[in-house]
């Protein structure tokens, strides 16, 4: 093989492929080596042997790594193990008893793997309920399984159990993000985003990263950020598991910066994208009756009622017939509707009060921040009829509504 295929320098390639996105820094941080080897070793300088043992324990590449440097060195000595020295056989000892001692103490470190199935098996079953169960009964145990992940870590686990233990760390964070919101705490949201994009970054997980970026978009758009929560969306890891939220966070923006083409572009890529597929770790699953809902709800925020109007009413059936589900999703797309009546050309303002009741109604047992929110816009569009009696017990309903604190303690 010629030298460029087999010398330091391809074997410096070869690390930096296998690095990927992940940063130096991140990379460092994994497996114990500062920055600077790393560099040095992409870069072309002979890596020492203990940095590609630690590359491949880290890459699981079956010593592909360490094989490759032991023959540069081998060339580059040219001695062989005929010239080895007694002291050169006793620090080969030496440093094989430490590496058993290592081994041993880091085995004593690792979690095994019932505890590493329990804790994945714990994400998926927060994944699939998400949806379906009251938030301030959700939290806490999310919070145990993001925390024993995280103590897991920081007590210095295996690589191979690092990543699986970053990842269950990450999308946990990510869901007590999302829980923080819905019960009214963005401090603590932003703390919990912040966390999962770090998580996201070590491991390079696309769905993770961009949950995380939808999280951000959205408490950059309730904070009327509008064009921060556009970039946002937009500048977000593209997956099919996650594209037609994210196209759709970045339409309801684009239509509060008052840009109904851009706002119609955008649901129409969310349309595109639109999937029904069971839940996973991440984001919820955007389906038919969500992307519905939604699409009603940012028309009506362009004003286009009556158009908006025909899209809530089958979403409202959808969830009602339990073709859809999620408690959630279930109020907002009431409360659209609700606004659809509002916005239409003949407004029916009863009818929209009374539906803005039922919404309340469907999430007495879980209000959530962003459902308050709508009702409390719902409740705006009603002030020109404040002496109907429908809409005067809807607003006495919704000033009685309080926001659950995130978790006790």
């Amino acid at each position: 093989m010629d030298e460029d295929e087999t010398g330091a320098a391809a074997l410096g390639r070869r690390i930096r492929a296998r690095r990927g996105r992940m940063s130096q820094d991140t990379l460092s941080r994994r497996i114990g080596f500062h920055r600077t080897r790393i560099s040095k070793a992409e870069n072309g300088d002979v890596p020492s042997a203990d940095l590609c043992a630690a590359l491949d324990d880290y890459w699981q590449t079956g010593g592909e790594l360490a094989g490759w440097q032991a023959r540069l060195e081998a060339g580059r000595g040219g001695g062989g193990a005929a010239e080895t020295d007694r002291r050169q056989v006793f620090e080969l000892s030496a440093a094989g008893l430490i590496a058993a001692d290592t081994y041993r103490r880091r085995a004593r470190l690792n979690p095994d793997a019932l505890t590493l199935a329990e804790l994945d098996d714990a994400v998926d079953g927060h994944a699939a309920v998400f949806t379906t169960t009251p938030h301030a009964v959700l939290a806490p145990r999310v919070y145990r399984t993001w925390q024993s992940a995280e103590r897991l870590l920081d007590a210095g686990a295996k690589s191979r159990a690092q990543v699986n233990l970053t990842q269950i760390a990450g999308y946990s964070a990510y869901m007590l993000s999302r829980l923080a919101f819905n019960l009214g705490d963005q401090a603590a949201s932003r703390r919990f985003v912040a966390q999962a994009g770090d998580h996201a970054d070590q491991i390079d997980d696309p769905v993770l990263a961009a949950s995380m970026a939808a999280m951000s978009s959205t408490l950059a758009f309730y904070s009327h950020q509008y064009t921060e929560a556009v970039e946002i969306a937009r500048r977000a890891p593209d997956h099919p598991y996650t594209r037609a939220r994210l196209a759709a966070y970045e339409a309801r923006a684009l239509a509060a910066l008052g840009d109904p083409t851009g706002t119609r572009e955008a649901l129409n890529r969310m349309r595109r994208a639109v999937i029904d597929v069971p839940a996973r770790p991440g984001s919820s699953p955007f389906g038919p009756a969500t992307a519905e809902s939604f699409t009603a709800g940012v028309l009506a925020r362009l004003g286009a009622g009556d158009e908006a109007e025909p899209l809530a009413r089958a979403a409202v059936d959808a969830f009602d017939r339990e073709r859809a589900v999620g408690f959630e999703d279930h109020g907002h797309a009431v409360v659209v509707l609700a606004t659809t009546l509002v916005r239409r050309g003949r407004p029916d303002a009863a009818e929209a009060a009374r539906l803005g009741m039922r919404a309340l109604a469907i999430l007495a047992a879980s209000p959530t921040y962003t459902m308050i929110s709508r009702a409390g816009r719902l409740a705006t569009d009603l002030a020109g009829h404040g002496s109907l009696p429908e809409v005067v017990d809807f607003r006495e309903r919704l000033t009685a509504v309080s926001r659950p604190a995130l978790m006790d303690g």
